[in-house]
Parts: C-alpha cells; structure tokens; sequence
C-alpha cells in the first residue's frame, strides 16, 4: 500500500459504484493541478485489509500530501477549512 502513498500526489481508495467515490473524485477533479492517483480495491484486492486496518472500513480513503484525510465529508471539511490553494499540491 505504501507504494501508492506520494507525498506530491493525492492517493484515493476507491471501489465501483461507490457514490461517495464519485463525489470525492469530482471535487478533486474540480480542483486546477491535482494529480490524483485512484486505488481501486476491486482491481487491488491484496490492499483491502491493509486498507481496512490503516485507513478504515469505508471508502473512500483519502491521501494528500501523506496525511490521511478520511472520506468524502472528510474531505469536504478539509478543503474548507484550510481554504486550499490547489497550486499548494
């Protein structure tokens, strides 16, 4: 797992049909010069439970800059409250 973890790159751990993985890839997607690195559980399986452990039973799971933010609403407060300037990633 630690291989997907770039501190220069925003790593989310994702699985289909997941609706708050879309709203979480959408906003990063919104943000100007984000590199995104998507983790999909269900193509990686061998990093389900290291996931689960670490990170937590629910995705997404979310990475900027190595701190591990959480999921979606996680993401949200984050973002807010720092106020991010995109061109910090």
């Amino acid at each position: 797992m630690d291989q997907y973890i770039n501190p220069n790159v925003i790593t989310i751990y994702t699985k289909p049909n997941c609706e708050f993985c879309e709203k979480a890839k959408n906003l990063l997607h919104s943000l100007e010069n984000c590199v995104i690195n998507e983790v999909r559980l269900d193509k990686e399986p061998q990093f389900i439970d290291d996931v689960k452990e670490r990170l937590g039973n629910t995705v997404p799971q979310i990475i900027i800059n190595g701190l591990h933010i959480g999921g979606y609403n996680h993401l949200v407060d984050y973002i807010e409250s720092r106020k991010v300037d995109i061109n910090e990633y």
